[in-house]
C-alpha cells in the first residue's frame, strides 16, 4: 500500500513538474513572439509575417512603446502594395499620440477579396501575437483600392472602431451591419471626390459618426497636416466612448481656437461658407466633450445666409456637370479619333487656365484626372490581352490627359520593347525617369526590360530612377 501511495506522489509531483515546465515553455513562447527584437521610434520596412513568410508589413511602434499596457493599431493599406507608404506617413501622429501603425506589403489593387481577407487575418493574428494591443481601439485606413479594402475589413471583420478613408468610399459592398466611425479624405483634383462627398451623406442619414476633409491635391495619400487632423479627430472620438481618458485641455484649447478662427472667418474676413464648414468640423470633432452650442447656432444661422446658400447651390451644379462630363468622355475613348482627343484636351487646359471659378477649375483637373483612370485600367487590360496597338493608341491619349505622369512613358518602354526597338525604349525609360518614376524593384524585376540593362544609358537612369525613390521616403 505505501508503495502504491509513494508512487502516485512521484506520478503528482512529476505531472506538478511538467506543468510548471509547460507553462514555463508557454511564457517563453509568448516572450519571444513579443517585439523585443523591433526598433521603437523608427519605421521598419519589412517584418514577414511567422505562419506565412511570404506576407509582410512595414511597422512602426512609438519609441516609449512597453508591453506593460495596450496599444490602439491602425491596419493601413496602399493601393500598390507599398506599406512604408502609410507608416511613413502615419509615424509622427502615432508618434504623438501612441498608436501601433501596420502597413500591409501584400494588399493592393487587384487582390480578390477572398485573398484580402487572409491578408488581413495574417496580419491580425501575427501583430496579436507579437506586440500589446488594445482591441477595443482597432482602426484600418488606405487610400484609393487600398481605402476600399480598410472599409471591406471594417465591413466584413467586425471590431473597427474607424476608418481613415482617403481617395475612395466602400466601393460596391454591401452597406455595413456594425456601425464605425469613417474619416473620409480626398483631394479638390481627386476624380473620386464626388464619390467622397455622396458616401460622407450617405453615412449622415444612416446615422454614422462621420467627417469629410478635403485638400488641395490629385488622387494620392493627404499630407501630414490633414493626417493629423485625422488623428486628432480619431483620438477625440475615443474620449467620447470612454476609451480614452478626456484631455480637458485639449479640448478647451481646440474650442478657443475653433472660435477665435470662426470670427477672423465671418467679422474680418467674410468668409461666411469657410465659416459655415468650420462649424460642421468643430461640431463633428468637439460634440459630446464640451458645449457646442455656440457653433450649432451659428451654422443654423450661416445655412440660411446668401452666401453659402448660392455655394451650396454651386457646388451642386459643379458636381452634376462633372458627371456629366465623364459620362460623355469616357464614351469617346472608343468612339473619338487621336486628333479629336488632341483637341479636346486642349480645350479643357483652356478652361483650366482662364476660369476665374476655383470649384470650375476643379471639376476640369478632377475631370482629365478621371479620363488618366480610365486611359490606364484600358490600356493594362490590352498589355494583358496583347493588344499592343490598341494600348499604344490609348497611351498617346494617356499622355495627352496627364502628361505629368511618368506611367505612360514606362508604357512607351515597354511598348517599345514588345516591338524589338530598344533605343526607342531606352529614350523613353529616360523620359520616364525625368518625370519622376521611382517603382526601382518594378524596373528590375521586368523581364521585359531585361535586354536594356546592357544598354550605356540604363546604369543612370536607375540610378535617377533610385534618386527618385529615395525623394519620396
Amino acid at each position: 500500500m505505501k508503495k502504491i501511495q509513494f508512487v502516485l506522489v512521484i506520478i503528482f509531483l512529476s505531472s506538478l513538474f511538467l506543468a510548471q515546465a509547460c507553462s514555463s515553455c508557454n511564457k517563453r513562447h509568448r516572450k519571444d513572439d513579443k517585439d523585443s527584437v523591433f526598433a521603437k521610434g523608427k519605421v521598419i520596412e519589412q517584418v514577414n509575417c511567422k505562419k506565412d513568410i511570404s506576407q509582410s508589413y512595414s511597422l512602426y511602434l512609438p519609441s516609449y512603446y512597453s508591453e506593460d499596457k495596450k496599444w490602439p493599431v491602425v491596419y493601413a493599406f496602399d493601393a500598390h502594395g507599398k506599406g512604408s507608404l502609410a507608416v511613413e506617413l502615419f509615424k509622427d501622429m502615432a508618434e504623438k499620440y501612441g498608436y501601433i501603425i501596420v502597413g500591409s506589403n501584400n494588399s493592393k489593387n487587384g487582390t480578390p477579396l477572398a485573398i484580402t481577407s487572409v491578408i488581413y487575418d495574417t496580419l491580425y493574428s501575427d501583430t496579436h501575437r507579437r506586440f500589446s494591443i488594445d482591441d477595443t481601439r482597432i482602426y484600418t485606413a488606405g487610400f484609393s483600392g487600398g481605402s476600399r479594402v480598410a472599409s471591406y475589413v471594417a465591413i466584413e471583420k467586425g471590431k473597427i472602431v474607424a476608418v481613415i478613408g482617403c481617395g475612395a468610399g466602400f466601393g460596391s459592398q454591401q452597406q455595413p451591419t456594425q456601425k464605425f466611425d469613417f474619416f473620409g479624405v480626398a483631394g479638390r483634383e481627386d476624380m473620386n471626390l464626388n464619390e467622397m462627398i455622396l458616401l460622407d451623406s450617405a453615412l449622415a442619414k444612416a446615422g454614422y459618426t462621420h467627417y469629410l476633409e478635403s485638400f488641395d491635391g490629385k488622387h494620392e495619400w493627404p499630407p501630414k497636416p490633414v493626417v493629423a487632423d485625422a488623428f486628432l479627430w480619431i483620438e477625440l472620438k475615443a474620449m467620447k466612448d470612454k476609451l480614452e481618458t478626456t484631455n480637458d485641455t485639449m479640448v478647451k484649447g481646440l474650442s478657443g481656437r475653433w472660435k477665435e478662427e470662426y470670427k477672423s472667418l465671418t467679422e474680418k474676413d467674410k468668409k461666411y461658407y469657410d465659416a459655415y464648414l468650420l462649424c460642421n468640423k468643430v461640431i463633428s470633432y468637439l460634440d459630446g466633450l464640451t458645449e457646442v452650442s455656440f457653433f450649432k447656432t451659428e451654422k443654423s444661422s450661416l445655412e440660411k445666409n446668401a452666401v453659402v446658400i448660392q455655394k451650396r447651390k454651386h457646388l451642386d451644379e459643379i458636381a452634376a456637370k462633372e458627371s456629366e462630363q465623364q459620362a460623355f468622355y469616357l464614351n469617346a475613348l472608343s468612339t473619338q479619333s487621336l486628333g479629336w482627343w488632341q483637341t479636346q484636351v486642349g480645350l479643357i487646359n483652356q478652361k483650366i487656365k482662364s476660369t476665374s471659378d476655383d470649384e470650375e477649375k476643379y471639376m476640369y483637373k478632377r475631370v482629365l484626372n478621371y479620363l488618366s483612370l480610365a486611359v490606364y485600367m484600358n490600356i493594362s487590360s490590352m498589355m494583358k490581352s496583347g493588344q499592343f496597338d490598341q494600348a499604344e493608341t490609348f497611351n498617346t491619349i494617356y499622355a495627352l490627359v496627364d502628361p505629368e505622369n511618368p506611367e505612360h512613358a514606362y508604357i512607351s518602354a515597354t511598348l517599345s520593347m514588345k516591338k524589338g526597338k530598344p533605343i526607342d525604349a531606352i529614350t523613353y525609360l529616360e523620359k520616364a525617369a525625368t518625370l519622376g518614376f521611382a517603382e526601382t524593384a518594378r524596373l528590375e524585376s521586368d523581364t521585359v526590360m531585361t535586354s536594356l540593362k546592357q544598354q550605356e544609358k540604363y546604369s543612370k537612369i536607375l540610378e535617377t530612377i533610385k534618386e527618385n525613390a529615395n525623394k519620396k521616403k
